[in-house]
């Protein structure tokens, strides 16, 4: 056997032997990032759970001690995107309700009680607790939803 060939099936046989390594690493990133998704953070589990929508046509999104204790309530996706709920500073009995996109550049934004402001982390832009502008580099308001408050029960307002 010359050097030409058995260099090639040396080739031949690398490239055999990393197959199915590669196989096993996309199969297991597919696996992961779909068992990922329904695995939410604390503040997301009525995410994964069914909507329950009353006559009205609220959505319960969370609950009031959660909202208490973080401060804010958040799904990945309420009507095809993100949303945020948090405590109206004026009166703590109300919800206010946003969907949690950044109007500059969609990212999602933060509730940052103490400064009573959302902050868009991507680029530094930030809002009033009633979805408007304080400064830029966004231009336009949050869109929010109607929200309040029942017994326990966090609601949201679906068009």
């Amino acid at each position: 056997m010359d050097r030409r060939t058995f260099l090639s099936w040396v080739g031949v046989g690398t490239l055999a032997s990393s197959l199915p390594v590669a196989i096993v690493a996309c199969t297991s990133s597919e696996t992961s990032n779909s068992e990922a998704s329904p695995s939410l953070e604390k503040s997301d589990t009525t995410a994964s759970a069914p909507a329950k929508t009353n006559p009205e046509g609220f959505v319960e999104v969370g609950k009031l001690s959660e909202l208490k204790d973080t401060g804010f309530v958040k799904q990945k996706d309420f009507e095809g995107a993100p949303l945020l709920v948090i405590l109206d500073p004026k009166d703590q009995t109300k919800a206010v309700a946003f969907k949690n996109k950044c109007t500059h550049n969609g990212c999602a934004v933060d509730w940052k009680a103490k400064e009573g402001v959302l902050v868009c982390p991507c680029h530094g832009s930030k809002y009033k607790p009633d979805g408007t502008v304080a400064n830029g580099p966004a231009t336009g308001s949050l869109p929010t939803y109607t929200a309040k408050i029942e017994g326990e029960a966090v609601l949201v307002k679906a068009s």
